[in-house]
């Protein structure tokens, strides 16, 4: 099937930029800044509000560069994240930032009363402050609907690392950088060294928000981070101990008269593929041609093939709705439904029919399950990157719905485990990752409430999903030292032991049953439950020492067959 073709649209955007005021305007205010900075005596001000109309205002940061290494800090905790656990911040950033601390506190309060448009820009480390303010400001959305923040940076250097550079609030940074600027590669190795491992992708600066690189050609807008990250090694390495007294303004007002798109025809000759067409375009707009590249072990080629990959996967991720996708989840929940309650017929229940895989609807059952799991993998990958308050907000959402996945697919997971008779331990050897979070945020955030009685959840237990996913897990554990215990091969060691375990799993499964926490199902004929307690009940029987528990009392009694 032919490939609808992409386009880049990296310069016209970056010349939508410029013509607009917005960026000249950020840049008039950092000027002023820096002015009456010079005409003030110490202590300076970093930062200073204005507002050049009743509907616009500006927070201007200014600081000379800085040197530093990445370092954590708690004001900045609401950045990590389930996947990165920790956000680095540049020390002189984080230093400046610190210092300014109280002053900025009131100016955020202050923040909060405001309408219309709020920009948040700086320049050099100023910039970088700035950029720690909008997040800053960010956490905790105190600011009205209608003010959200917008941060631009001009010759900022890179202030974060790789947990930085997923955060959820990417689009709303821009960064302005010159081609003969230094300061914005300061912190990065020489743009002529490749990665010597896969570790360095992952560590020391990395750059977010999107990037808008200038020459005196013109202009492009960049948001891939690992081309822009090696572009700003190769303006770092080539005027490394330049001047960095660049003049922004200066190149504002040239890309404003050249915003009329004029294209290079000659590129286009060269490049069948619109996309890579583009984006050549757009390099050589700012004064990066292959050739160069090539010097600083950059193959454009192949960066521009991954960036046409993720477009095209993120693509055809948005063509299929959210609400075509929800539908086929509920379908196939609805046919597991289907399959638990039709299974009772063969007296064994789903879990076990699905184990024996029997029938061609046991197979069937197989897809189903592959496409929800694959699904909710995929929610709680999206929570995992989102910052704490953020997930927790998300994941609310979805708690409910993933208890209920994760009690009636989990079981199905475990059933495929054990139907390997080598494999043992599921909990610990073969439980997924997504299993233990939906039921870690589900635990944390659901709390019993004092109306659930007994009495009505005793009323509602015929339908009822086993509420402990992992109960099935314990059965089989429990059958394989009813098992070893039997075997004459079994040392007293391990006689002790599988004895332990096996009081344990009868202490755990009163609890459950006097909770009502579990399906009658686990009682039908031909369960696995009903196998262990054939092998159990049979080996206590022949123990010289009488043992008595209160499942012992259960279950010999027939108590179970009320409980169904």
């Amino acid at each position: 099937m032919n490939q609808v073709p992409l386009f880049s649209s990296g310069r016209e955007l970056g010349n939508l930029i410029v013509a607009s005021n917005i960026v000249e305007c950020a840049w008039t205010r950092i000027l002023e800044l820096q002015r009456d900075q010079t005409a003030l005596p110490c202590p300076v001000r970093h930062f200073e509000v204005y507002n050049p109309s009743p509907t616009c205002t500006i927070v201007a940061f200014v600081s000379s560069p800085g040197q530093g290494d990445l370092v954590p800090s708690p004001l900045f905790d609401f950045l990590r994240t389930e996947e990165y656990k920790s956000v680095s911040i540049n020390r002189a950033a984080l230093t400046l930032f610190t210092s300014l601390h109280d002053s900025l506190s009131e100016l955020k309060t202050q923040l909060t009363e405001i309408e219309g448009q709020l920009i948040i820009t700086g320049h050099s480390l100023g910039g970088s402050v700035a950029s720690l303010f909008t997040l800053w400001l960010l956490d905790g959305n105190s600011l009205k609907p209608k003010c959200r923040p917008f941060c631009i940076t001009f010759g900022s250097p890179l202030i974060g690392d790789f947990g930085l550079q997923h955060s959820i609030w990417n689009s709303l940074f821009l960064h302005v950088v010159s081609n003969q600027d230094p300061v914005p590669g300061l912190f990065l190795p020489s743009g002529r060294s490749p990665p010597t491992s896969s570790h360095s992708q992952t560590t020391g600066y990395k750059p977010f928000g999107t990037y808008l690189l200038c020459s005196e050609l013109g202009c492009a807008c960049f948001d891939y981070p690992d081309l822009i990250l090696g572009l700003l090694k190769v303006i770092s390495s080539e005027v490394a101990g330049g001047s960095q007294d660049v003049d922004y303004g200066g190149i504002l007002r040239n890309l404003k008269e050249r915003a009329i798109c004029k294209g290079l025809p000659q590129v286009g000759e060269r490049f069948a593929d619109p996309f890579s067409a583009g984006i050549i375009m757009e390099l050589e707009t700012i004064g990066f041609n292959q050739t160069k590249l090539l010097q600083h072990n950059i193959d454009i080629n192949t960066v521009i093939r991954k960036m046409e990959a993720e477009a095209r996967n993120l693509t055809q991720q948005n063509k299929a709705s959210d609400a075509k996708k929800l539908n086929e989840i509920k379908r196939d929940m609805t046919q597991l439904e289907l399959y638990k309650k039709n299974s009772k017929v063969l007296n064994m229940g789903y879990y076990d029919c699905f184990k024996n895989q029997g029938s061609k609807r046991d197979i069937h059952v197989e897809q189903f399950r592959v496409n929800l799991t694959g699904y909710w993998e995929g929610m709680v990958a999206q929570v995992q990157r989102k910052p704490h308050k953020e997930g927790a907000t998300f994941r609310t959402r979805w708690l409910y719905a993933g208890m209920v996945y994760r009690r009636m697919v989990e079981p199905l997971d475990i059933a495929a485990f054990y139907k390997d008779c080598t494999k043992k331990d599921y909990i610990n050897n073969g439980r997924s990752l997504h299993y233990k979070l939906l039921q870690q945020w589900y635990e944390e955030d659901v709390k019993p409430t004092p109306g659930d009685k007994l009495d009505s959840k005793k009323q509602k237990v015929s339908g009822i999903l086993t509420e402990d996913s992992c109960f099935w897990a314990h059965v089989e554990e429990a059958i394989l030292s009813c098992e070893l215990l039997k075997s004459e091969n079994c040392t007293l060691e391990q006689g002790k032991s599988s004895w332990d375990n096996l009081v344990k799993f009868e202490e755990y499964v009163m609890e459950q049953i006097g909770k009502y926490a579990v399906s009658p199902e686990i009682f039908l004929e031909k369960s696995s439950f009903m196998k262990w307690w054939g092998l159990y009940e049979g080996y206590i029987d022949t123990r010289s020492n009488s043992h008595s528990s209160p499942l012992i009392t259960f279950m010999k009694n027939c108590h179970y067959t009320e409980y169904r």
